[in-house]
This record gives C-alpha cells, sequence and structure tokens, in this order.
C-alpha cells in the first residue's frame, strides 16, 4: 500500500496523510476485534460465523463435553482429569472401590473425599451434553491438598508429577479405610481391620485389599543381568510403575532424531547393554572346578561342591584353595536389559522431553514423536530372546504409522462395536477380536500372546512453551453414540471420536490432528 501511495502521481500529499490516518485507524480496530475474538474463544463461547467442528450425533445435534476451569495456573492437573476421564477402566476401578468400600454415606465423605470429588468430576466429564459446560475441579484440588501439601496446586507445577502425586493421594486414601489411624502392625493384627476381616465364604479381604490396592495403572519393570559366558542370570530385579518413563532418541546434536517414534524410543529402553570386564561368581566355579580336575591328586569332595554350589556371590568357596593356589577366571560379558515385565491395563507414558544443557540449563527437546492409535507391546514383554533381537515382523507390521495402523484401529473399533455389551458404569466386555493385517489379502489374525498386549490411544497431552512455564493441553478420545433422546448419558465407550480440550476450550478434532500432536504423556488403554 504505502509503494502504491508513493509512486502513483495521482495521489497527493495530503490524501496520503488522511489514507495514512484511516489506515492505522483502521489496523487498530482490526486488532482490537481479533484481540476480543481470541478472548471469546478461549472463554468457549459458541460464535455462530466461527465455531470449530464440533461433534454431530444422531439427527445432526451437536453435543458436547465438558471443559474444566482454570483457577490460576491449574492446566496441568485439568489434563489429567481429562485424561482419566478418557480411561473407561479407571472410571470403573473408582465405581468398584466406592461400592465395596462397605463404610456408611456420612464416614465415607470424611474418610474418602477425594475418592469421591474425583469419581463425582470423571462422571461428568463422561456424559455428552447438548450445551456448552465449563466444570469446576475445586472439589478434587481442595481434596488433594490434603495429601500434597508441599506441591503448590495453583501455581504452574509438571503434569506428569501431578499424575503419579493424584495416584499415590488415592492409595493413601484407600489403605487408610482398611488400617486404624496411626497403628503398628501388631495393633493390626490384634484389631478388627478389615485386612484380616473374613468376608462370606471364608475369604479374606486381604485379597480384595491388595487387587484394589494395585489400580489398574500399576505395571513393573524387570531388570535383567546375564552372562554370555556360561549364559546364566546374575540377578533378576523388579520395579513397580505407574507411568512408563522413555527417553526420546537423539542425535548427536541433542536433538531428537527426524522421524523418531515411540516404537524407537520403546526399543531404546528395552535395549541389550553390553557390559565387559565383568566378574562373573558362576565362571570362577567353572575355571575352579577344571582347575581341579587338572591336578594329579583331584580332590572330589571340593569338585563336587564347586559343581553343586548354587549361592554364587555369597558362598563360602573360595576358602577351600590356599591364597596362592587361588585360581582366577578370565573377565566374562555380560548384558543388561530392562524389559516390562507386567503390563498394566492403562499404560501412560512420560516422553522425557525436559533435560540440561552443558552449561547446566534446563531445556526442552522440541520435536515431534510419533506414536500409533493401535499399539502392540508384546515386543517389548517376557525375558531377554524376544526384545534382543527387536520386535519381529508382524509387531512391525502393527506398529507401522500411517494408514495400516489407521486401518486397524478402526477395524478393531468395528468390531469393538459389535461385540461390546455395556455393563454398568463406563466398562465394555469385549469378545476376542482378531485384528486383520491391511497388507494381505487374507485376514492373518494375531496371536492370542499379542491380543492381551494390545493398546487404544485414550489420551495425549501437550505442553507448549519451555521448561518451567508454558500450558498443557490434552487430546481426549470420547464415544459419540449416546441416545437420541437422552444426550445426557455415560459415554458407553463404543464409537470413538477425538476432542481437543484447554482448560474451559472444547473442540472436535480429526485423528490426524492427535497424531500430529507433540505429545509428552500419552495413555493406553489394554483392548
Amino acid at each position: 500500500m504505502g509503494k502504491f501511495m508513493h509512486d502513483n502521481p495521482l495521489v497527493s500529499h495530503s490524501e496520503v496523510n488522511r489514507r495514512h490516518y484511516s489506515l492505522t485507524a483502521i489496523a487498530v480496530g482490526l486488532g482490537l476485534g481479533v484481540a476480543g475474538l481470541c478472548k471469546v474463544l478461549y472463554s468457549g463461547l459458541p460464535i455462530p460465523w466461527v465455531s470449530p467442528r464440533n461433534l454431530l450425533l444422531g439427527s445432526g445435534r451437536v453435543y458436547y463435553v465438558g471443559g474444566l476451569r482454570n483457577l490460576g495456573n491449574n492446566c496441568f492437573l485439568n489434563v489429567i482429569l481429562q485424561a482419566l476421564a478418557s480411561c473407561d477402566s479407571f472410571v470403573s476401578f473408582l465405581d468398584n472401590l466406592l461400592a465395596t468400600d462397605g463404610l456408611p454415606p456420612e464416614e465415607k465423605a470424611e474418610r474418602m473425599p477425594l475418592l469421591l470429588a474425583l469419581s463425582s468430576l470423571l462422571e461428568d466429564l463422561s456424559i455428552v451434553r447438548d450445551e456448552r459446560i465449563v466444570l469446576n475441579p475445586h472439589g478434587v484440588m481442595q481434596a488433594l491438598s490434603f495429601y500434597v501439601s508441599h506441591f503448590n496446586l495453583t501455581r504452574q507445577q509438571d503434569a506428569s508429577e501431578a499424575f503419579l502425586h493424584l495416584l499415590i493421594s488415592l492409595r493413601d486414601e484407600f489403605s487408610h479405610c482398611y488400617v486404624p489411624h496411626r497403628s503398628s502392625l501388631a495393633d493390626i493384627t490384634l484389631s478388627h481391620s478389615k485386612v484380616y476381616k473374613q468376608r462370606e465364604g471364608n475369604q479374606p479381604e486381604c485379597k480384595r485389599w491388595k487387587q484394589n490396592l494395585f489400580g489398574p495403572f500399576d505395571g513393573t519393570i524387570g531388570s535383567i543381568l546375564s552372562c554370555r559366558n556360561c549364559s546364566s542370570v546374575l540377578s533378576l530385579d523388579f520395579q513397580n510403575f505407574q507411568c512408563l518413563p522413555l527417553s526420546p532418541v537423539l542425535n548427536t546434536n541433542r536433538d531428537i532424531t527426524s522421524g523418531c517414534s515411540l516404537v524407537d524410543c520403546l526399543k531404546y529402553f528395552t535395549v541389550v547393554e553390553h557390559l565387559d570386564n565383568y566378574r562373573c561368581d558362576r565362571c570362577w566355579h567353572i575355571t575352579a572346578a577344571k582347575y581341579l580336575s587338572l591336578k594329579s591328586e583331584a580332590d572330589e569332595e571340593k569338585a563336587t561342591k564347586l559343581n553343586t554350589c548354587v549361592d554364587y556371590g555369597t558362598c563360602c568357596c573360595r576358602g577351600m584353595f590356599p591364597k596362592e593356589e587361588l585360581p582366577c577366571s578370565s573377565s566374562s560379558r555380560a548384558t543388561k536389559q530392562l524389559i516390562i515385565s507386567q503390563c498394566p491395563k492403562i499404560l501412560c507414558i512420560h516422553l522425557l522431553r525436559a533435560s540440561v544443557n552443558l552449561d547446566g540449563e534446563p531445556i526442552k527437546h522440541q520435536g515431534h514423536i510419533s506414536f500409533p492409535l493401535l499399539l502392540n507391546l508384546s515386543p517389548f514383554v517376557g525375558d531377554a530372546s524376544s526384545t534382543e533381537q527387536g520386535p519381529g515382523p508382524l509387531a512391525m507390521n502393527v506398529q507401522r504409522d500411517g494408514q495400516q495402523a489407521l486401518h486397524l484401529y478402526r477395524q478393531l473399533n468395528i468390531q469393538m462395536s459389535l461385540n461390546a455389551i455395556p455393563t454398568g458404569g463406563n466398562s465394555v466386555h469385549m469378545a476376542n477380536v482378531d485384528v486383520a493385517s491391511s497388507s494381505s489379502s487374507s485376514p492373518r489374525p494375531l496371536p492370542s500372546s499379542s491380543k492381551s498386549k494390545l493398546y487404544g490411544l485414550s489420551a495425549v497431552v501437550e505442553h507448549y512453551g519451555k521448561c518451567g512455564g508454558g500450558h498443557y493441553a490434552v487430546y481426549r478420545r470420547v464415544a459419540s453414540n449416546p441416545g437420541p433422546d437422552d444426550p445426557g448419558q455415560p459415554l458407553a465407550g463404543l464409537g470413538k471420536r477425538w476432542f481437543y480440550i484447554s482448560d474451559g476450550h472444547v473442540s472436535e478434532v480429526s485423528e490426524d490432528d492427535v497424531l500430529g500432536a507433540e505429545a509428552t504423556l500419552l495413555f493406553y488403554e489394554r483392548l
């Protein structure tokens, strides 16, 4: 415009000034209008001529799920609550706890405030409505503050930490209902504690308590240390997890590798680590037995003890030899590997984007890490031999992103719609589902061992900004089939659609939008 006015001889200087002020006024007006529009959109108010794609159910009616009010930098907790609401088995888990705790209503409200508040809020978030609504998470925040007073719920916090704090607080609250307050183990065994109380049929309450104590997010990581010389397992360590931490694959510049995927992160997590110059006690026993067999006066008693010893590392076999005669074995080669030894019902994955640079300053690894709608975890579960060579061809076909993964996921949803039988709450019983590969003309079912390790994506948490600040939003999977006459029904878990939720703002998005998210937390539910 400026070039036109200065180069055009038909425009006078006074006209240029007038037009300059007019353009300035127009620019200011447009700026204020855009700012107001953004404010309205952020508040979640419907605008007739600017509205995101909404969930169309039944006969063209528009439905929504509830957003959550931001009470002061608590977006990190809002995304966790929305993600939990998308996990049917977690909502059912809370319902079962409330239904079987045996407490009267007044005592339940006093002793289980977090469980009651969370269950009520998730139930509201699991309802589709024909109008926009923004719910208040204040009740959950107030109940949670009893257990995590050191964790400020109104300041910017890490969403993964909030998730773990919430699960641990629920476990603490539930455990306190089973034992007397501030009691020793001796007091518990002598009292009428619910842990030792016998139920009908002589079944101890302790069994149910253990089942409820370990919730749907609980899994186990195994660490296997083995010797490659003698093929013996040197140690087995197990650790419980509720959120699986996975590091992205980085290049030489410490940036996320182009094309990095969730499967790559799982491979990196379960990769076999080779340890050189490792001292294996079993290898020493084998060497010592051979040393005795080569002596002219063989000591059969010592040789038998060496060959039958199983207490490697704690035995006294080395004391059988004089110090100057103590045989030495050559250094062994060992391998160490992490595996997922027990799969949770709901798999929460934390992609570790936070790090520090060479100057010790916190940084965030930016970049897209692709993830599938359908995840097969079987290649990363079990003994070392199943993961040392990496996922097999069938597993890689299941993991592959793009059209094939979308096809598998949609085929599974169709099968779910045909075989699902709602049973109360938000749970759905499924018949055996065979997932066919789209790359072959004839359907090829997955092995039964792989079926139990199939997970469907339920929610994706995304973080905007740098370490220590920014904003959280969530992509959440919801059902799209409420009753035509009564839309305000709990989600039954059949036809799935996706929503993007940023506090109180809710809009429907496509699967491609979800798969394009720069995820920091992923929630997968076992199928």
